[in-house]
């Protein structure tokens, strides 16, 4: 008989219970030194002597959380049960491991891609990012068996707010950390302005990131962007999904709201494509732009972390740059290979994960098919997904086409010059505009009409429940399919041979109602914050921040601390949708089943 087997045996239920509680507290105390320890790593400047000190005590803990899980796993009656249920933690007991042998040459791999960190703040980072993943399951399993949580009335709405609400709190407090900032530092206003502007996945920024921010600032940053392009939410049912032992019922159900998943049975594939078709268009991005620039005279420093940051930004449509004239920069504008290794992940991030993983159906089906397999259900795109494609494809031709013939074309005096090649600057801004936000010309160049056609490409946005802002291209498209029925006389809506409820018609006419009225709202509050500036400069700006687009025509910087805040709040409720947003906090009425009286009113 093994040495578990016999403490197993001889352990009665109530010592083995209270064994338990004593990892989970020894769990708890791990997952809060490290977190600790994290943030001194993160956000100050440690001296040799300390440094040394925190990477021992790092080892230590994640010894420690290494012991605990081998403690857990011979206390468990049955084991397999246990594994199941704590992948994550057996997961990263396995990591512990592996660094303990492998950690140095870890390191100098990491070293040899040029990060900017040294191979100690490396370290440090690595073992800190590993134990902040066990608070964060452990947190998962503590919400998961909470009573509280069970029973919550918390609509996806308001979850979703909170959550970009925390992650923009932690965002704030870590820019204003002594090493995520030169020496000039930045003020608690400017490092909410940002931290909102990354999380909500925007772009605007009233300081200059190159200039602001130290190495690890800028890291910061992009971890805010990733986490706010993907979702706080989506990560965390995610980790929670397939790490933590699943999701309950109810939350897999609020979970199909937030990702447009109507098979509550399919939320885990959903989340697996999610994150997988995330980081793996990132790391193609990150490719492509990192081979575009390579040797080319006048490419920036650091070039490794230049093509990581500005394809998570073209993804998560985010239009953060770490250079000070963002990609205008000559060098950069010049760059056909650069300007078309950007455009198509700035696409894919926009068009939305109901259609990248039907479209991933669509495929996988076909060339089964193509082989001669059985299936179940034949090969088709739907009509959400040929909407959001079509929308898309003509958004782009003909915010090209436009493009072209107000700022080239038909101008008198053209106005910023073209980056290349005026139809390559055309294209660029027709993908850029919803809602990326990366700019290659210089924004206040632009002529008055070219600018108002961006602000209505910047209204419009991205595909639903993607990285990008705006009412969405499905509400557009429903609206004009809502026009042609009037226009036709049509009895229904129908799209690629299919009917459209009429209470999607009225969802997209109060969704563009509503952000109409709360971008005149925002436009409204900067004018009279500001009567010194341009209006039309200030309704850009409000439109972008609306649209969570980040192009702007360069007041950003210019605006008091109350505007800042103003676009702030703009900027959270853009992402989070102006409808979803009032959503969040009105109660819904059960229906009656009392109908009143029909009549009608006068409209024209």
């Amino acid at each position: 008989m093994d040495g578990t087997r016999i403490v197993r045996t001889f352990l009665s239920d109530s010592a083995r219970a209270r064994a338990a509680r004593l990892l989970d507290v020894s769990l708890l105390l791990c997952g809060l030194c490290t977190l600790v320890l994290f943030g001194l790593v993160l956000g100050f400047p440690l001296q040799p002597a300390t440094r040394d000190l925190v990477a021992n005590l790092t080892h230590f803990v994640l010894l420690l959380f290494a012991a605990q899980e081998a403690a857990r796993f011979a206390l468990a009656p049955r084991r397999l049960a246990h594994l199941r249920s704590r992948k994550i933690e057996a997961l990263l007991a396995a990591v512990v491991l592996l660094e303990v042998a492998l950690g140095g040459r870890f390191v100098a791999w990491l070293d040899s891609l040029d990060t900017g960190l040294s191979p100690a703040t490396l370290t440090l980072l690595y073992l800190g990012g590993a134990q902040l993943t066990v608070l964060v399951s452990l947190g998962l399993r503590a919400l998961r068996d909470s009573r509280w949580s069970g029973g919550r009335t918390l609509t996806p709405g308001l979850v979703l707010l909170l959550s970009f609400s925390a992650l923009i709190a932690v965002g704030t407090l870590l820019f204003k950390t002594p090493h995520a900032t030169t020496d000039a530092g930045i003020s608690w206003v400017d490092a909410l302005f940002v931290a909102t502007s990354a999380v909500c996945v925007t772009g605007l920024s009233p300081v200059d990131v190159s200039t602001t921010f130290t190495i690890h600032g800028q890291w910061v940053l992009l971890g805010l962007i990733q986490l706010g392009g993907l979702g706080v939410m989506t990560l965390t049912y995610f980790f929670a999904y397939f790490m933590a032992g699943g999701v309950s019922l109810r939350s897999r159900i609020d979970l199909s709201d937030l990702l447009s998943e109507e098979n509550i049975g399919q939320i885990g594939g959903v989340l697996a494509v999610i994150v997988a078709f995330t980081f793996g268009v990132e790391a193609v991005g990150a490719v492509a732009i990192y081979t575009s620039l390579s040797g080319v005279p006048g490419a920036p420093d650091n070039l490794a972390f230049f093509a990581l940051f500005h394809s998570v930004s073209a993804f998560c449509n985010a239009g953060f740059s770490t250079l000070s004239a963002g990609l205008s920069e000559p060098v950069l504008a010049a760059n056909h290979g650069l300007i078309l290794s950007i455009i198509p992940v700035i696409i894919l991030g926009g068009l939305g994960y109901p259609v990248v993983k039907n479209f991933w159906d669509f495929t996988f089906a076909s060339a089964r098919r193509r082989l001669g397999l059985r299936l179940a259900t034949p090969p088709r795109l739907t009509a959400n997904s040929r909407v959001v494609l079509v929308t898309t494809g003509g958004l782009l031709v003909v915010g090209t086409v436009v493009y072209w013939l107000t700022e080239y074309a038909l101008a008198a005096q053209p106005g910023a010059a073209a980056a290349g090649s005026p139809w390559l600057t055309a294209l660029f801004y027709a993908s850029s505009a919803r809602t990326a936000g990366f700019n290659v010309t210089p924004m206040d160049a632009l002529l008055p009409a070219t600018a108002a056609w961006l602000m209505f490409l910047m209204f419009v946005g991205g595909g639903p429940a993607s990285t990008a802002g705006g009412i969405k291209t499905s509400t557009l498209a429903v609206a004009l399919l809502s026009l042609r029925r009037v226009l036709f006389g049509r009895r229904d809506i129908e799209a690629f041979g299919r009917r459209l409820p009429d209470e999607l018609a009225n969802r997209a006419l109060s969704i563009i109602l509503v952000a109409v009225a709360f971008t005149t709202a925002v436009s409204l509050a900067l004018l009279v914050l500001h009567p010194e500036m341009e209006p039309a400069a200030l309704v850009f700006e409000a439109v972008s921040a609306v649209a969570t687009t980040g192009l702007s025509r360069g007041v950003t910087a210019e605006l008091s601390d109350p505007a800042k805040l103003v676009l702030s709040f703009a900027m959270l409720v853009g992402r989070v949708g102006v409808l979803g947003f009032l959503l969040a906090f009105i109660p819904r009425r059960e229906p009656t089943g009392l109908r009143l009286p029909e009549t009608t009113i006068v409209l024209s």
